[in-house]
């Protein structure tokens, strides 16, 4: 149960984030936005997280330099992912992502990391 109370904000920001993406994607159609990506980023994002937020509970908190460099190598790796899915996406529908969407991508990667060091820094209290 204490599980899903500290994962309950990036359960929230992921629902969110679909329930938006779909609500605009229907109702109000923006062109400028391609939501599918956006939606593919927020589940690689998702999953990255729940993964880093499970390798985190697992760390010694006496040891604070291991969890700094736990947090980067997540925050690296989601990064990767992130320009991964970019490419990937660019070479498959051979059309640009647009700057629009790379931007709603990225403030998305930021709140996921902004919640993982939340994360860390309460299991050190």
């Amino acid at each position: 149960m204490i599980f899903y109370k500290k994962f309950l904000p990036i359960l929230t920001l992921f629902v969110f984030t679909i329930a938006a993406c779909l609500s605009i994607k229907y109702i109000i159609p923006l062109y400028v936005i391609k939501i599918d990506f956006i939606l593919v980023v927020n589940f690689m994002l998702f999953v990255l997280s729940y993964f880093n937020f499970k390798r985190i509970n697992k760390m010694d908190i006496s040891k604070p330099t291991s969890m700094v460099q736990s947090v980067m190598l997540g925050s690296l790796l989601k990064m990767v992912v992130f320009a991964g899915a970019a490419l990937v996406y660019a070479t498959q529908k051979k059309s640009p992502v647009g700057i629009a969407t790379l931007l709603v991508s990225m403030a998305l990667y930021l709140l996921y990391t902004w919640l993982e060091i939340q994360w860390t820094t309460k299991k050190s209290n």
